[in-house]
């Protein structure tokens, strides 16, 4: 499964000059051969605030180039009353980011490479960091490996502080209860090879696995931001440093030699069996463990930060667990020789530092004054300077251009955008055209907000389905409830006697208007159940509460439920999903993320005599894969529902959605492919 957990913060500023109004700033313009730079400068670590243009020049490759526009910004306190605009989804998150006089912040929370008491340690730092530092205009949003970098939206820094305070115990690293379906799956493998109690090579694939990532995300993380504005952008990644594996020949052999040093990242007790092991496993086991085996991260950190810096972001780690003297954890597991130990916890820190110096940034490591070091990061970022020019350079060939600034003011430490990628003719006539909003793109993008806004870390989720139609001239709608509780937390004790389902509907203003109850047999995760049992809801917006009771244990959740004025032949659907944790039967699910390896079922409650179906990418985009769409009646409801069969193993990672259409009308679902 896949979090991306980062944080990605829009500062709006005003200007160093008192007397400068909004209506005197400089108009940053655009174009094919425009360029925007922001220049941090420095003397003696504090910032310098009375540079003028005639103080700077500026060179495209060597060549001088005249700058057209200069603005000093001076962020504004976190105390400022200001007004400040409100931001309204992922277009206005952009519209905010592309303001040249916003800083932008990502908070990066690496899961997989941070443990329990990390996490803890850095929940306090990371609040008063958004609390106290950051201004009331300031916009953030978070974001975890398990994310795609598309998926960061920003939003006040209210709601991330209540999502930090709520995710407390974020850290993976060492958590064996934590492993996914992937992990899962080669614990059994080997125990199905006869490997069962090589913890180091089990520790070794599943480090290498989390390892593939967390770069993912960061690769991700650099495209979006890249394209997200030109301007500087900052990332503030929490964690604990990567070892940063090479290929090894023997690990893709399967055991060829002596085991390599062990590195314990991340820990984990000795596999156990868990049923047959089919041959579609084995292939698929050892098809992963011959690529994580071939993997080069060294490489691929090196064109991290060649990207991040073509891209104007800058990296400052701050070490999770602050001054600390090992790397692995004390127990329950035995951890490495000393030596060993060392000197994974020396690669770690030396491999923070290089992604902090390669993009002009700085590390926190080796203190336990993070909060402090986190208010130093707000303020070397909290004054700079603004410059445009037009390049002289006009052609339209898509190559790196190197930018160098240089301060006529003696003692000045000056840090500036690097370069940039000039446009080509395809991408100018693009841009053009993309200033058309496609109403296909924007109900795609409306079905995606969904799957975006799914939190990965829930252990208990609900997903509604409603369909509003008209029946002899009078309009109701009928809601069908999915609750599923995480594969994982279900094998727990708490869970393992199965649990009761309570289900509330609420109004918009709160008020009770239906509950009802239903049993959760022992070994489901998931039920289904119909909101209000008997009737239907009026047009309006309404909210379900569930509280799932186990033995010893509750989790609970909430969705929201709009329900359409107008009627329609097909309602929205309901997932089914077929996989490694599911076994051979289809399972009702309300989680939208889906693996290669999965089926993937829809169903929509439909009036309609026949429907067709296709898949789409994110912009709306037909996908040549096929759908197969049939049909079941309900015996019980008398319910016809349409049924739609997708195979995702020729999908890639990514976000997709399925387009219903019967009688005119049609309906889209978002899903997403994670690895």
């Amino acid at each position: 499964m896949r979090t991306r957990l980062v944080l990605v913060v829009s500062l709006t500023v005003v200007t160093a000059l008192a007397a400068q109004t909004p209506q005197d700033r400089p108009t940053f313009r655009s174009g094919a051969n425009y360029v925007r730079v922001d220049m941090y400068a420095t003397r003696d670590g504090k910032p310098v605030n009375d540079l003028t243009a005639a103080d700077l020049e500026v060179l495209e490759d060597g060549v001088a180039q005249k700058i057209e526009d200069f603005e000093h910004v001076v962020v504004r306190s976190a105390g400022s009353s200001a007004s400040r605009a409100e931001v309204d989804g992922l277009r206005g998150s952009r519209e905010a980011a592309a303001d040249p006089r916003a800083r932008v912040f990502v908070i990066f929370l690496d899961t997989y490479h941070t443990q329990l008491d990390g996490s803890a340690m850095m929940r306090k730092p990371l609040v008063a960091f958004l609390d106290r530092v950051l201004g009331p205009d300031d916009l953030v949003a978070l974001m975890t490996p398990e994310m795609a970098g598309s998926d960061i939206s920003l939003g006040r820094k209210t709601d991330v502080i209540e999502r930090i305070v709520s995710e407390e115990w974020w850290g993976r690293r060492a958590r064996v209860a934590d492993q996914d379906a992937k992990e899962l799956l080669y614990e059994r493998c080997l125990a199905a090879a006869g490997l069962s109690q090589d913890i180091t090579l089990l520790n070794e694939v599943i480090g290498r696995r989390r390892e593939k990532l967390t770069l993912d995300a960061f690769e991700d993380l650099m495209t979006h931001l890249g394209g997200l504005r030109e301007e500087r952008k900052a990332v503030l990644l929490v964690t604990e440093g990567w070892l940063l594996y090479q290929p090894n020949p023997k690990l893709a052999s399967r055991l060829g030699g002596p085991a390599p040093p062990p590195v314990f990242d991340p820990p984990v007790k000795p596999p156990s069996e868990r049923g047959p092991f089919n041959n579609s496993e084995l292939r698929e086991c050892e098809a992963d463990i011959q690529a994580l085996a071939n993997l080069d991260h060294d490489l691929r950190f090196r064109d991290i930060t060649d990207e991040a810096n073509r891209g104007n972001v800058t990296f400052y780690p701050v070490y999770a667990r602050g001054l600390t003297v090992f790397d692995a954890p004390i127990g329950p597991d035995k951890p490495p020789p000393i030596l060993q130990d060392l000197s994974n916890l020396r690669t770690r820190h030396n491999n923070m530092r290089t992604l902090a110096v390669d993009t002009d940034g700085e590390a926190v490591i080796n203190t336990n004054l993070v909060e402090q070091a986190l208010k130093r990061i707000a303020d070397d970022l909290s004054s700079y300077y603004l410059l445009g020019y037009y390049s002289t350079n006009n052609k339209l060939d898509g190559r790196f251009r190197s930018i160098t600034v240089r301060v006529k003011q003696p003692g000045v430490r000056v840090r500036a955008r690097r370069g940039y990628r000039a446009r080509t003719a395809e991408q100018v006539a693009a841009a053009a055209a993309a200033a058309v909003v496609d109403p296909a793109s924007a109900a795609v993008t409306r079905a995606l907000n969904s799957v975006a806004a799914t939190n990965a870390r829930s252990t208990f989720r609900v997903r509604p389905a409603a369909w509003m139609r008209s029946e002899n001239g009078a309009a109701g709608a009928t809601v069908w409830i999915v609750g599923e509780l995480d594969f994982r937390t279900r094998r727990e004790p708490a869970w393992a006697g199965g649990a009761r389902a309570e289900v509330l509907l609420l109004g918009s203003d709160g008020r009770q208007l239906a509950s009802t109850q239903t049993e959760v047999p022992a070994g489901q995760g998931s039920f289904s159940i119909r909101v209000p049992s008997n009737g239907r809801l009026a047009a309006g917006d309404y909210a379900v509460r569930v509280r799932l009771r186990g033995r010893d244990a509750d989790a609970s959740d909430t969705a929201r439920v709009i329900i359409p004025e107008r009627a329609s032949v097909i309602g929205e659907a309901v997932l089914w999903r077929r996989g490694t944790s599911t076994g051979p039967q289809y399972v009702r699910t309300a989680d939208p993320r889906f693996q290669r390896s999965d089926r993937m079922r829809l169903e929509f409650a439909s009036d309609a005599a026949a429907a067709t179906a296709r898949l789409l990418d994110r912009v709306g985009k037909a996908i040549q894969v096929p759908v197969q769409v049939s049909e079941r009646i309900d015996a019980v409801e008398g319910t016809r529902w349409i049924i739609a069969d997708i195979t995702l193993a020729p999908l890639a990672p990514g976000d997709y959605a399925v387009e219903i259409t019967a009688d005119g009308a049609s309906q889209l679902t978002g899903f997403r492919i994670v690895p």
